[in-house]
């Protein structure tokens, strides 16, 4: 570590409680969230603003005994978390710590670039569009759409990459000599200062959950600081969808039959049971659901009951990370008679006016695969039935979370 080098928190930084009372601390999709001990909370505030570790270190001896060596332990352990990244992004600043393992894995992306659809959906979009025009990427990976972008004809392309396969990116951008054009940025796009914003942002920040990785917060902040007022997104648009699906051979749930084994405890056991059967009655039914597999390879096996219902439809020109927060309801309108037991949840990311790539249920196999949703209960339905659905945008740890399911009568 040096001492005189300015670090800063990451405006990725987020803070949690566990259940347990534990925090927990999360810096990215590309970094498992890491238990922090509340002792680091004042060392981080004094980086709240750029600081020297030195000028930390002196600052928080006037209310505590510090000694060097467990403060070079801990704040060496928060940059290695990239917690605390270089300030400023002058050549002079060391690198950050890039993220290993989940996309920093070489086999994450061979999975993505084996879904020649999603790649060459993004190509068209790419060439269609970036033509005399300065581009940033954030979450490049292995460089490939910064590469298209090149070979298209991009004046600049900054591409900005948190994790250990930007060192593969660099190997890809000198391969395809792509190297005079493209400038790769090692951090999280939430710490990257560009000095002159870009006309065009290329993101592939979608995730199996369409939401799990951060793309509302990642994309207004991007929208904001990289791209400049009027510049185009790729995609510019994402619809969250679903539609319900039969599941006529599943148990509804394992309430009952829980419930009817926690019963004999009391007998088993020669105690009162009574306060372990109030909390397991009390928990959400959903919970008890087994997983439903609805897809026999790339092909439906369910039948699909209702109309195709948009959960929400993101402008990523105006959106974002709290327009989305409560709860709303949305009606599933029913046009097939059966039990309707799951959703399938899908999106459409509309990559430019004309080009668009889904995870939908008659679309070729994509590297998203398919998101499938066990109901709370199973529902008999009928053709014009109405089922009204409950969608609701949470964070766990770090991260926003799409929950959908039947909504409970009031």
């Amino acid at each position: 570590m040096n001492w005189e080098q300015p670090y800063v928190v990451s405006r990725s930084f987020t803070l949690q409680f566990a259940p347990t009372g534990k925090l927990i601390a999360t810096g990215s999709f590309s970094r498992v969230p890491q238990e922090i001990e509340f002792d680091a909370i004042p060392v981080l505030q004094c980086f709240a603003t750029p600081s020297t570790p030195k000028a930390a270190l002196m600052k928080l001896r006037e209310r505590w005994e510090l000694d060097d060596e467990g403060f070079r332990i801990l704040v060496e352990g928060l940059i290695a978390q990239n917690f605390l990244t270089p300030a400023g992004s002058g050549g002079d600043a060391p690198r950050i710590a890039l993220a290993a393992g989940g996309f920093g894995s070489v086999l994450s992306h061979h999975d993505m670039l084996r879904d020649y659809y999603r790649v060459m959906s993004y190509k068209s979009a790419i060439a269609a569009n970036v033509a005399g025009r300065d581009v940033v990427e954030i979450g490049c990976g292995t460089g490939i759409l910064s590469i298209f972008a090149a070979k298209a004809g991009a004046r600049k392309v900054t591409a900005i990459e948190e994790s250990s396969i930007a060192e593969l990116a660099r190997e890809m951008f000198d391969a395809n000599e792509c190297g005079s054009i493209v400038e790769l940025r090692l951090g999280n796009s939430r710490d990257i200062e560009l000095d002159v914003p870009a006309d065009v942002l290329i993101h592939e920040i979608i995730g199996f959950d369409p939401l799990n990785e951060n793309v509302l917060p990642y994309i207004a902040d991007a929208r904001e600081r990289l791209l400049r007022k009027g510049g185009r997104l790729i995609p510019h648009r994402l619809e969250v969808l679903c539609v319900g699906i039969e599941v006529a051979d599943k148990e509804p749930t394992k309430v009952e039959r829980s419930i009817a084994e926690a019963r004999q405890f009391a007998g088993m056991y020669g105690l009162d049971f009574q306060p372990f059967l109030s909390r397991l009655a009390s928990i959400h039914p959903r919970a008890f659901t087994p997983p439903i597999e609805a897809f026999d390879g790339a092909q439906l096996t369910r039948r699909i009951l209702s109309a195709e219902c948009r959960l929400l439809d993101i402008d990523f020109h105006q959106a974002s990370a709290g327009d989305f927060d409560g709860a709303t309801t949305q009606v599933l309108k029913i046009r097939e008679p059966g039990l309707l037991g799951a959703l399938l949840v899908y999106f459409r990311a509309h990559l430019d006016e004309t080009t668009m790539v889904s995870n939908g249920p008659f679309v070729p196999p994509t590297s998203w695969g398919h998101d499938v949703r066990g109901l709370s209960k199973l529902i008999p339905v009928r053709e014009g039935d109405e089922v009204p659905l409950t969608f609701v945008i949470g964070t766990e740890m770090g991260k926003q979370t799409v929950t959908v399911d039947c909504a409970r009568p009031a």
